[in-house]
């Protein structure tokens, strides 16, 4: 049996005109939005991500006609691979209205200044053009006062000490290490959001000249100097459109969020909706664990109709660098747990020991892209009397050259979970310190065979998307 919305919140004229010309409109379930059109069939457009808000950014900055604009965002979403871009561009404007309305009802958040004047695509577009506006606005007034303060602190070091003796800055001084960080800064600014660095850039680059003044009259060793780089350690740390939007709307931090998944041994990679962390937040707030219930949550997630939101985040990798040659391994993976759900086979007993070598793998060709040496064992080595790093591991290599994918706290988790509990150190007979059979170690070599859940399957692939957005 088919469900349908009836209303939709639309003029009755209107409604029959969307009869009329054989429109459809069926339930979204799980942020899927599912329309029935005449002319393509069904049609499904996936949540809105944070990476998908980056990319309806770039869109807006191209110029084109407002029907334009709304084929562009749909079609971005489209889950339905046979369907093309020409097919959208050549629906009549009532059924490309139609499809658009279903969208912004489904998209709450990312729609929330949608205002109907009576042209809808416009109005379509400028919802997305407000709502960037007052994301760059609310960015600005983060960054600005960081900026200025340490302007001004530049500006007193050059002052106070332009008599110092000038020389060269040690490579492990703080100074450089804050220069490496103020670069990075900026990197990852260009990297998530184009408009947000063309209003900050001025600033940017005057913060730029200062460091570089203040590099070269200053002793690195100067105490207070080194002082005022821990204190103010924040102001290098890479700024994420991706809690700008959902704290204003949740009230919530992020250090709550990121203790609550970090308890629950979970993390949230670039493809999740943004909203997804704070239903983890609701469930923590009952009493007890919940370990279950948010295991739950991550499973019916991904587990959906079949699979889909797994095969559409798997989707998503095909021309991402770090995976592209191992696509069509990790597609049929998705397959082969596609076809096991259906026969009550365990998904996880035959496909996770197949992605935690692909994850290996992906980690050496990482190390790799960045000329670092690899082939060394994943932990430290440690002088067992001195307790000094005689040289470093895999992991530390890795955590070292990692850019910033979502924000420093929740690339922390997701490093925690990554390094510290999938290749957690294990040794033949003994348990592990951190009592979790998500272990590399224990599953490849044969050692655990209790691996077979569907969260430890999903914390895999999770792992995978982490290492497509580097």
């Amino acid at each position: 049996m088919k469900l349908f919305i009836s209303l939709m919140n639309l003029p009755q004229k209107k409604l029959e005109q969307l009869n009329n010309n054989g429109v459809v409109v069926p339930m979204s379930n799980n942020r899927i939005t599912k329309i029935k059109s005449e002319t393509l069939g069904d049609i499904e457009l996936k949540y809105v991500s944070g990476r998908d808000s980056i990319e309806f950014a770039k869109i807006l900055q191209n110029p084109m006609k407002d029907r334009d604009f709304v084929v562009e965002i749909l079609f971005h979403q489209i889950v339905n691979s046979k369907i093309t871009s020409d097919d959208f561009k050549k629906l009549a404007d009532l059924e490309l209205e139609s499809l658009a309305r279903v969208f912004v009802k489904n998209e709450k958040h990312t729609f929330k200044y949608f205002h109907d004047t009576g042209n809808y695509f416009k109005d379509f577009k400028d919802s997305l053009v407000v709502g960037r506006e007052k994301y760059i606005e609310e960015s600005r007034k983060m960054f600005e006062p960081m900026i200025k303060s340490a302007q001004e602190t530049f500006e007193a070091f050059s002052k106070n000490h332009h008599s110092v003796i000038q020389q060269s800055i040690n490579g492990n001084s703080y100074i450089q290490e804050a220069m490496k960080k103020l670069a990075e800064v900026e990197r990852q600014i260009a990297g998530r959001q184009r408009i947000l660095l063309e209003s900050l850039m001025p600033a940017i680059k005057h913060y730029q000249a200062m460091a570089k003044i203040v590099a070269e009259s200053l002793q690195p060793q100067i105490d207070f100097w080194q002082k005022w780089i821990k204190q103010n350690e924040k102001i290098f740390v890479s700024f994420s459109n991706y809690w700008t939007e959902v704290q204003k709307e949740y009230n919530i931090a992020e250090q709550k969020a990121v203790g609550v998944l970090q308890k629950y041994k979970w993390f949230i990679t670039p493809s999740f909706p943004r909203s997804f962390v704070f239903e983890v937040v609701r469930l923590n707030k009952k009493k007890g664990r919940q370990d279950k219930s948010v295991n739950r949550l991550f499973i019916k997630h991904f587990e959906f109709r079949n699979w889909q939101n797994l095969e559409i985040m798997v989707k998503g990798w095909k021309n991402k660098p770090l995976l592209k040659k191992r696509y069509k391994i990790l597609f049929d993976c998705v397959k082969v747990v596609k076809i096991a759900s259906k026969k009550s086979i365990n998904e996880a007993n035959v496909v996770l020991p197949t992605l935690i070598t692909q994850i290996d793998g992906v980690l050496s060709d990482y190390l790799n892209s960045k000329n670092i040496q690899w082939d060394r064992d994943y932990d430290d080595l440690i002088d067992s009397k001195t307790g000094s790093v005689i040289k470093i591991g895999r992991k530390t290599q890795f955590k070292n050259s990692k850019p910033k994918v979502l924000s420093t706290e929740l690339d922390g988790l997701a490093n925690d979970i990554f390094l510290n509990i999938l290749f957690q150190r294990s040794q033949k007979g003994k348990p592990l310190v951190t009592p979790f059979n998500f272990n590399r170690h224990k599953i490849i070599h044969g050692e655990s065979v209790k691996y077979g859940r569907k969260d430890y399957l999903i914390r895999a692939f999770m792992v995978l998307d982490l290492l497509a957005h580097l």
